[in-house]
């Protein structure tokens, strides 16, 4: 809280603060829930002046209401569906990414996951000429398989450069470096008129790798992280109204144990549909379970380059349905339609 100065009000000289601060009035939450008459006695300002710092205090440092109607207003005129491209997981997702949620993809090791997120960058810096923010924490980050991408879809030169002008990729070593740039772009989406940003999604690729050196005695300290990198991500998509798709790894957890192992074992093939295990879980533990607002898993059928997307969890659509796609050269595309 915010301690008395003499630059709140021109009545708080240095004898007036002083005297204050020998009844234990310091802050500005102190001399408002004091009574004016024990002031009066603690200095030499009058009721009158009392009341008008008070009036100063409030009107500087107080937080008005505003009507409900209006932030629904904003809310209403900022909020966009981004499709991701692929026609059947836009179906699988009610039309596309809402802005202002956090989303999960999670999934085996080498399950396709950096595919699909490099398949719908594209669409969306080609086919809505916005920029992509991509976070790369493994390094692997291929721009020659988003070029493949536009040059198997038909796009010239041109169109090419421009879609990988747009896609922005910031390499990071480590949380900190994460933290870094997220109150950079903070900064410069501040810094935008009119409540147009040029970005609309961010994508982290992957999360498991910034918590994984805080294993063992330093957990509590990853679990302080943790918690500092999921705050900074929900007031940034609900302050500017974008949507932020964080890649994770799936892992299953036998209850005699209680140790990770491959995720595969739990996705059993029946009659051709893939049943998902309920020990299916996110990396990085229970905390982590509630912070994305929806999450996605995607999973290898079989040896092919055939993949199910199954709607693990969400707070706003039908759960335990999926989609199958195929990974083609020009990206992840549509393979069946949304089946329950």
């Amino acid at each position: 809280m915010a301690r008395l100065c003499t630059q709140m009000s021109p009545l708080l000289e240095e004898d007036v603060l002083k005297s204050l601060h020998q009844r234990e009035i310091r802050t500005i939450v102190d001399i408002l829930q004091e009574s004016p008459e024990k002031v009066i006695k603690t200095t030499t300002l009058s009721f009158k002046d009392i009341l008008q710092v008070r009036r100063s205090i409030i009107a500087n440092y107080s937080a008005f209401p505003i009507k409900g109607i209006d932030t629904y207003n904003e809310l209403l005129s900022n909020t966009a569906i981004i499709p991701s491209g692929i026609e059947s997981l836009d179906v699988l997702i009610d039309g596309g990414f809402l802005t202002g949620k956090i989303y999960e993809l999670c999934g085996a090791s080498a399950s396709g996951k950096t595919q699909l997120c490099l398949t719908i960058a594209t669409h969306i810096a080609h086919d809505f000429k916005q920029q992509v923010h991509y976070i790369d924490t493994k390094t692997d980050f291929s721009g020659k398989r988003v070029q493949e991408i536009l040059e198997a879809k038909g796009y010239h030169d041109e169109v090419i450069g421009a879609v990988m002008e747009r896609i922005r990729v910031t390499r990071v070593q480590d949380i900190y470096d994460v933290f870094s740039f997220l109150q950079h772009l903070k900064t410069s989406l501040h810094q935008e008129q009119d409540g147009h940003h040029s970005i609309r999604i961010i994508f982290l690729d992957s999360l498991p790798v910034l918590f994984l050196p805080f294993l063992g005695n330093n957990l509590n300290d990853g679990w302080g992280l943790m918690n500092q990198l999921a705050n900074t991500m929900k007031y940034i998509v609900t302050e500017f109204h974008v949507t932020f798709l964080v890649v994770n790894l799936a892992v299953h957890f036998l209850e005699e144990e209680n140790i990770p192992t491959d995720v595969n074992n739990e996705c059993l093939s029946q009659d051709g549909n893939l049943v998902i295990c309920d020990t299916v879980k996110p990396a990085l533990g229970k905390y982590w379970l509630d912070v994305p607002c929806t999450r996605l898993f995607i999973h290898k059928i079989d040896s092919s380059d055939s993949r199910q997307i199954t709607l693990m969890k969400s707070t706003y659509l039908s759960t335990r349905k999926y989609c199958k796609v195929t990974i083609q050269p020009q990206g992840v595309i549509s393979a069946s339609g949304i089946k329950s």
